[in-house]
């Protein structure tokens, strides 16, 4: 297990009582930052310093909503202040006692620790928050539990979340986490936005991270300190590649003629305007083009 001060993301050694957010934090939702909310004030008020557990690597093989950047970058926001990556294969054959004692009260020092109402630990998911009261009562120590948020009369859960980015509900998702996003290197493309008089950027979605519905969605990048209004199509682009072609980022950033091949750019998606589909000609897809950034416009007035 590798423990990082978020500060200078050195690692380092825990010497002292802490109160520890568990979980995988996979979207960081409403229910996520609660456990973060609780971890602040129960450190704050205890005077100890604050830690998150989690994983380098996701416990489920799915596709994750966070890179593990993405979440540091969260966990920092919240003001904690180490946080501990371990790995599931490491743990995954502990029993609930065992970690608990080894990794919690043996390298943590947990004092206090935080989590939501669904959280599991021991092998095979054999131990839940209840457990996880007892076993650190007996040592003196406290749980606090989030409650269960509802979405749709459904639990909120990353898997809920994860569903909707993937049916392109981009806008609806903002009621209960961030923004989806993406931050990648901008490739090189073949120039055709920039001939049509709308040039574009071209980006891949991390390896690992969930890929939203293909289609037009209205967009934020981030360009230094600047935000700039944009429209990005996620998808094949099969009027001028075909439909064969890989799942393809392109963003035609409004206001902007800069070149940016090579640059890490972060692209926010606020709302799904449009199937993908294929045009009959260029010329065709130029009208379509200006009518979406119209759109684009009227969206950040």
């Amino acid at each position: 297990m590798k423990v990082y001060d978020l500060n200078t993301m050195q690692i380092t050694q825990i010497s002292e009582n802490t109160v520890v957010a568990l979980g995988t934090f996979d979207g960081f939702h409403l229910g996520h930052a609660s456990v973060f909310k609780n971890t602040f004030y129960e450190a704050k008020k205890r005077r100890l310093k604050s830690v998150v557990y989690t994983f380098l690597d996701n416990p489920r093989s799915v596709a994750k909503i966070l890179t593990l950047e993405e979440k540091l970058g969260f966990f920092k926001s919240f003001g904690i202040d180490y946080v501990a990556l371990d790995s599931f294969d490491d743990i995954k054959n502990m029993s609930g006692e065992e970690f608990v004692k080894d990794i919690l009260i043996g390298q943590l020092k947990v004092t206090c620790a935080c989590c939501g109402f669904n959280y599991r630990y021991g092998k095979g998911a054999s131990c839940d928050a209840e457990n996880l009261c007892q076993m650190l009562g007996k040592v003196g120590g406290s749980v606090v539990i989030s409650e269960r948020i509802f979405i749709e009369n459904e639990t909120l859960s990353s898997t809920k979340l994860r569903k909707m980015i993937e049916d392109g509900l981009v806008g609806e998702i903002q009621d209960y986490m961030p923004p989806y996003s993406i931050y990648a290197r901008v490739e090189e493309g073949k120039k055709l936005g920039r001939k049509m008089g709308f040039p574009t950027i071209n980006q891949y979605i991390p390896q690992g991270k969930v890929v939203p519905k293909n289609g037009v969605y209205i967009t934020e990048c981030y360009i230094g300190e600047d935000t700039y209004p944009s429209i990005t199509n996620v998808g094949v682009r099969p009027t001028v590649d075909g439909v064969s072609s890989p799942v393809n980022v392109e963003t035609h950033i409004i206001g902007y003629d800069g070149i940016l091949y090579g640059s890490y750019i972060k692209v926010v998606f606020r709302e799904f305007i449009r199937d993908e589909r294929k045009f009959d000609s260029i010329e065709e897809l130029k009208v379509q083009i200006a009518k979406d950034t119209d759109l684009a416009k009227r969206y950040f007035i």
